[in-house]
Order: C-alpha cells, then structure tokens, then sequence
C-alpha cells in the first residue's frame, strides 16, 4: 500500500475512509484494502490472531461512534498510522480508537474475535486484547503471539516449563548403573509439540529464546522460516466433521517480517518458495491475498 493511499474502511461504525501515511506491505483479505499482518516502512509491524472465546467489544454508542473500527481495520490503523510501539500505545490509552461489534467484509456474517501484537524497529512489542468491552495493553518482552486464551495467561503457563534447556542431560548414576540419554534434544524432553495455542507459545519461546543469532539478516529469516517450520499444520491434522463434511485447519501463510531492512517475507500452504517484498524501494500497491 503505498504512502499517501486512502484505504476504504467499509467496516467502520460511520463508513469513514483511513489516510494511510507510510508504505506498507502485508496480508490482506481477496477484496479488501485492509492489512491484518504487516509492516509499513517505519519498520512497525503487526498481526492480527484469533481469539475465540475470550473477545468481547464495546457496544458502538454516540460517543465512541466516531473512533470506532471493526476488528480487522484495527490492524490497517495501525500500521497507517504510527511508527513505534511508544505512539501506539499512546494512542490507545489516549482513548483515540475503539473496536465495535461490527462485521468485517470478507468473513463469515458474525462478528470476529481477534486479538493483536505490534512490533517495532527497537525490539518492542506491546499485545492488544478486547477484554469485557475494553482494549487491555500488555508489554509483550518475548515477543511471542498465539490464539486464546489471554496473553497473561499464556505467560503465566510459560512457568510450567523453566526447566527446558537446550543443552543435553549429561549422564546419571543410579544404583551403580550409568544412564545416559538416547539421542541428542534431552534437555528439552517435555517441551509440548501439539498445534493447540497454548503448547504452540510455549514452543515459540522456548525456540527464539535458544536460537543463535546469525550474522546477517539473510541467515536469520532462513533460521525464522525454520522454526516456523515447526508450527506449520498440513491438512487433516487438526480438523471437524460436520454433516459428514470435513473441515480441515491448516496453515495458509507464513510470514516473517525484518524491521531493519523493512522486508516482508512469506510463503503459502501451495508455494513453499520463499518470496519477499522490499518496503524501502519504490514498490507499486501490493499485498499478499487470501
């Protein structure tokens, strides 16, 4: 989306229109000009995670009315909008932006539960919760995102697993007898490996916690796009039947994002080639559609 461009807000309470300030790059709905994951050229970025359950949105009242956006122009206001973790923080405490009970253009007739996580060019990183009608801010210092429950909580259920360390066990003596371990990753005996949300932040932190930085940006997005590997679901692995009908969820798009070089990078379920976009040229509008 190009510097300057106007972005139709259709899922706005008062059907207003959102001037985007910087470039920006990101995933957008087939259709629709709004970006649920991206980056702008601040190096700002920020993503948009289901979150079942546990959203609830103010009702849209005469005094909100003009602040208020649905849950998936959030994430375009904000990448429009600001350029660091600080501003956008500000801006919600300030009281400048409220989430309605709308329905978003591009989804099924209900209204979406989402949560949200921002990034900047610093390091920082604050999450976005609608909380019982209210958006509640959390400082988020492992930068790790998943679907529900609550951000607190997530971080609560990291305790669960200080013992975790990448190092292998060296071995024990019991009753004269020397047990050691069976193949190397001992040490990590234990860390959760299903695809539900909470074992999946764990996995995420625990693996960017150990991960050796590389020397330059190329080498670490190849090492991102590893450990997201790890979190990649193939259909059929986390599925319902309804009226005999399989429904399967699986993992669309990947995407890793360097605030340094102001890149996007992804890849889809179909194409596993590795595509990026680079935000500090002069790109033409685009976006990554599903």
């Amino acid at each position: 989306m190009p510097a300057g461009s106007s972005a139709a807000a259709g899922a706005r309470a008062r059907g207003t229109r959102s001037h985007s300030s910087p470039h920006a790059a990101g995933v957008m709905l087939a259709g629709n000009e709004i970006i649920l994951d991206g980056i702008n050229e601040k190096g700002l970025s920020v993503g948009s995670f289901y979150f079942p359950g546990f959203a609830v949105y103010p009702e849209t009242t005469p005094e909100n009315q003009s602040i208020s956006m649905s849950s998936s122009d959030i994430t375009q206001w904000i990448v429009s909008q600001f350029a660091t973790v600080g501003e956008v923080r500000a801006a919600i405490e300030n009281g400048e932006v409220a989430i309605s009970p709308v329905l978003p253009p591009g989804f099924p007739p209900e209204v979406q539960p989402f949560h949200f996580v921002v990034y900047d060019k610093s390091g920082k990183s604050l999450v976005i919760e609608p909380l019982d009608g209210k958006l509640v801010l959390y400082d988020n210092p492992v930068g790790t995102m998943a679907n529900s429950p609550t951000f607190d909580w997530h971080m609560t259920n990291l305790r669960n697993y200080v013992a975790l360390d990448p190092n292998n066990v060296p071995p024990v003596s019991i009753f004269g007898q020397t047990f050691r371990q069976l193949g190397q990753g001992s040490g990590m005996l234990g860390l959760p490996g299903d695809f539900t949300p909470p074992s999946r932040f764990v996995r995420a932190t625990v693996f960017s916690a150990t991960a050796i930085p590389e020397k330059n940006a190329e080498k670490g997005i190849q090492q991102v796009f590893h450990i997201l590997n790890n979190f990649d679901i193939p259909v059929g692995a986390a599925r319902e039947v309804h009226d005999g009908v399989i429904f399967s969820d699986y993992t669309m798009l990947t995407v890793a994002r360097d605030s340094k070089n102001i890149r996007f990078y992804y890849n889809t379920y179909d194409d596993q080639t590795l595509r990026m976009v680079d935000l500090s040229s002069d790109l033409p509008p685009f976006s990554v559609q599903l």
